[in-house]
C-alpha cells in the first residue's frame, strides 16, 4: 500500500513538473506573438506549481501519516530540497506577477518573466534527483 501511495503522488508530481517547464518553454516559443495564449499559459503555470507545492507537502503527508515520521533529511538533500522550495515559491510567486500585470510593458520584459520562469522549473527538476537520491 505504502508504495502505492508514493506512486500516485510522485506521477502527479510528474505531470506538474512536465507543466512548470513546458508552459514557459511554450510562451518563449510564441515570441510575444500570442499574449492571450501567453495569459493562458501563466494560467497553466500557477495551478502546475501549485500542483507541485501539493505533491511535495503529498510527500511528507504520506511520510508521517504510513510511517509516523517525516524523513530525516540532512546534507545534499537537505539543499536540495531548499533549491526545490525556492524555485516553487519563486516560479509561483512569478507566475502570478505574469497574471496580474496583465501586460508587462513590452515583448522583451514578458520574455525576461517567462525565461526567468523557465530557469525556476529547470532548478527544481535538477534539484530533484539528488533529493531522491538520498531519500
Amino acid at each position: 500500500m505504502t508504495e502505492i501511495v508514493y506512486a500516485l503522488i510522485q506521477a502527479v508530481h510528474n505531470l506538474g513538473a512536465v507543466a512548470v517547464v513546458g508552459s514557459p518553454a511554450v510562451a518563449l516559443g510564441l515570441r510575444g506573438r500570442g499574449v492571450a495564449l501567453e495569459r493562458r499559459l501563466a494560467w497553466a503555470l500557477l495551478a502546475a506549481w501549485g500542483l507541485q507545492a501539493a505533491s511535495g507537502a503529498g510527500f511528507a503527508a504520506a511520510s508521517y501519516g504510513l510511517k509516523g515520521q517525516l524523513p530525516e533529511i540532512t546534507g545534499v538533500a537537505l539543499y536540495s530540497l531548499a533549491v526545490k522550495l525556492f524555485a516553487t515559491a519563486t516560479g509561483f510567486s512569478t507566475a502570478a506577477l505574469l497574471l496580474w500585470l496583465r501586460r508587462l510593458s513590452s515583448p522583451r520584459s514578458r520574455a525576461v518573466a517567462w525565461s526567468v520562469c523557465l530557469g525556476l522549473a529547470v532548478a527544481a527538476l535538477l534539484a530533484a534527483a539528488p533529493l531522491r537520491w538520498y531519500l
